[in-house]
């Protein structure tokens, strides 16, 4: 974006023309794609900078980012039948990827993931409907966005924002389902296994498949986790211990689908034991999970020391399910308690 720069022109509106790279969009939304926890700026006029640029992009692109999903359809294929392939794949490029960050924008920093949430969505409609009408063109004429990939990785991003909204209007009839929550999460794994059961012949680094296959799935687990965890918070005796159980296999899944140093192989082996208290398994279970915690935490900080989930309480999080742990397994040693009880509350 700091290649972007206003030049004085006679000609143009204002007095002014621009000139700067096409390619700011794409860089940050791939690199948004690839790890959301990436994404940081520290100076204080990113935003105007970035403003700037996306007017830019759209401006030279003529892209739709101001329109809605169904006028873009209509607008797409009319001007792909005057103008081609070359004209309408950055235009639409620009679009999706505009509305991508504006989701995280408005998520992170301005109205809240209820107004993130309709980019996203916006962007997997248009995304999903492009890839039905245009099913039969090559991948290099419609454009890197229809790609499986590309979509999955929106779709998982969608699903992560969906559970943040949920936590703006929690309970049973919330404006965010859970149940829709746990459906599309069980699609994005459906999808992912069908991926890898047919794999790319197209040659890609260990970060694309990390990015593109396996941090989604380990989302789509948790998020199958919350749904079982929160809804066992709204049920009454068995069927509450029934979705806690539940939610610590999904968070365990969740948890052994990422890297054995990722930081959210810990939290989520964290958010099992939570389940695992409430749902008053055996001490037993309760302490494998804790010393798979407790091996995990020390590869976890080697990278993952300072990060916004740790900001928000992560370690704290981990330290206190430990401890725990520890106190059990002393009243066990001390006979006062036995591996088969269950984890008081």
């Amino acid at each position: 974006m700091n290649e972007l720069k206003s030049v004085p022109h006679s000609q143009a509106p204002g007095g002014f023309a621009y000139g700067g790279s096409l390619m700011a969009l794409t860089y940050l939304t791939n690199g948004l794609m690839r790890d959301e926890r990436a994404f940081y700026f520290n100076e204080p006029d990113w935003i105007t900078k970035y403003n700037k640029q996306v007017t830019f992009e759209a401006t030279a692109r003529r892209a739709w980012h101001s329109d809605g999903p169904e006028n873009i359809k209509e607008l797409a294929q009319k001007r792909l039948k005057e103008k081609g392939w070359n004209d309408v794949r950055p235009a639409l490029s620009v679009t999706v990827r505009a509305w991508i960050m504006r989701s995280m924008l408005e998520s992170h920093l301005r109205e809240g993931p209820e107004v993130g949430l309709q980019f996203l969505k916006r962007a997997v409609d248009l995304l999903e409907w492009g890839r039905i009408v245009w099913k039969n063109v090559a991948n290099e004429d419609r454009g890197t966005i229809f790609q499986d990939t590309f979509l999955r990785s929106v779709r998982s991003m969608h699903l992560g924002m969906f559970m943040d909204a949920y936590a703006t209007d929690p309970g049973l009839n919330s404006k965010f389902p859970l149940e829709h929550l746990k459906e599309e999460a069980e699609d994005l794994l459906k999808e992912i296994d069908i991926a890898s059961r047919n794999p790319s012949k197209e040659e890609v680094d260990p970060g694309f498949v990390s990015s593109f296959c396996i941090y989604p799935a380990g989302s789509a687990y948790s998020m199958i986790g919350f749904y079982h965890a929160q809804t066992a918070r709204y049920s009454d005796d068995i069927p509450a211990c029934i979705g806690f159980v539940n939610g610590a296999k999904a968070y365990i899944q969740a948890a052994n689908t990422y890297p054995e140093d990722d930081e959210y192989r810990t939290f989520y082996l964290c958010c099992a034991m939570d389940c695992m208290r409430s749902a008053g398994v055996s001490i037993r279970d309760f302490n494998k999970v804790a010393i798979e915690l407790r091996a995990a935490v020390p590869k976890m900080m080697k990278i993952w020391a300072v990060s916004a989930l740790q900001q928000g309480g992560r370690d704290d999080k981990i330290q206190a399910n430990l401890r725990s742990a520890d106190d059990l397994m002393k009243l066990v040693a001390e006979g006062k308690l036995t591996l088969e009880d269950p984890v008081p509350l």
